[in-house]
């Protein structure tokens, strides 16, 4: 009786309105299907081809799937998309990303991470040697000198560790580290100066180079490998005949060092150092980190995440 009433109420709507209403008396458009259920998974329009497969969807809440049974968004699909004729948009659009799950979304830029750090002329630092391209010197910068870390970087020393510069393992202590929780590629913008008071043990170079080496482990190691040294070549001051004059290198020598660096696993840590290069020797503890006249810091660092 049901079926016999359902008929007679379709056969109305087309008479009478050229509507068709499915479990709709009142259809309010030339097909109007209502939906037998109202629970998320009750399918309100199915339809297969002529293998079974289902190849399309619409719930009761509304999610479409094309070659998806049970469409969890609003467009579900499975399998390609296909767009022609589109317009050409001029100005500001809002571009389209896809996540990992498959759903699409409006891209919005995540703001650059990045670790400021500065040290300030008043802070006391250990002198050191240059004299040895065995000897690597930790440049002291700690989480005392963070200003800004939305990195999230962390910071630590290792009391012994081994640094490892091709096939050769040399023993370190005190190696202060830097360690970065999010796996990627960053960009170091170091700047800092360095000084060496009185006279070279051995002045017949009439130049110093001095590196500054990068330095990487993994999270729980303490066996660092070398990944780059930048090396500035520092001249000693002369008089207006060109004769060295006594302190020769009793100035901050500037180094500023660029580089890019990939961590592949959480929590991996970098360590920079000062290391002697080449040319004049300090044998004794008579160099420093320096601040020239007129500045406020001794080191500034500045590492971003790309």
């Amino acid at each position: 009786m049901k079926k016999t009433l359902f008929f007679v109420n379709v056969l109305i709507s087309i008479f009478a309105f050229a509507q068709v209403g499915i479990n709709e008396i009142s259809p309010t458009a030339t097909l109007d299907i209502k939906s037998k259920g109202n629970t998320n998974a009750t399918k309100a329009l199915e339809v297969n081809n002529s293998s079974g497969t289902e190849i399309f969807t619409v719930l009761d809440n509304g999610n479409v799937g094309v070659n998806v049974s049970n469409p969890t968004a609003k467009l579900h699909t499975n399998g390609s998309i296909r767009y022609e004729n589109l317009p050409i948009v001029s100005g500001s659009v809002s571009p389209l990303a896809i996540k990992s799950d498959g759903t699409v979304g409006t891209y919005v830029p995540e703001p650059t991470k990045y670790l400021y750090m500065e040290m300030a002329s008043s802070v006391t630092t250990s002198n050191f040697t240059l004299s040895d391209t065995g000897v690597y010197t930790s440049i002291p910068l700690t989480s005392a000198q963070s200003v800004t870390n939305t990195i999230t970087a962390g910071f630590g020393t290792d009391a012994s560790a081994t640094l490892n510069v091709n096939s050769t393992a040399i023993s370190s202590s005190n190696v202060r580290y830097i360690s970065f929780p999010d796996p990627g590629v960053y960009k170091i913008n170091l700047t800092y100066y360095t000084s060496c008071t009185g006279s070279p043990a051995d002045s017949s170079n009439n130049m110093l180079g001095i590196g500054t080496a990068l330095f990487k482990a993994s999270s729980a190691s303490t066996s660092y490998s070398r990944q780059a040294v930048v090396r500035y070549n520092g001249l000693p001051r002369r008089n207006d005949t060109g004769t060295v004059i006594a302190g020769p290198y009793n100035f901050a020598l500037p180094h500023t060092v660029f580089l890019v660096f990939e961590t592949t696993a959480a929590n991996e840590k970098i360590a920079l150092f000062v290391n002697y290069g080449f040319g004049d020797t300090f044998t004794s503890n008579v160099c420093s980190f320096a601040t020239p006249a007129g500045l406020s810091n001794k080191i500034t660092m500045n590492i971003s995440k790309l």
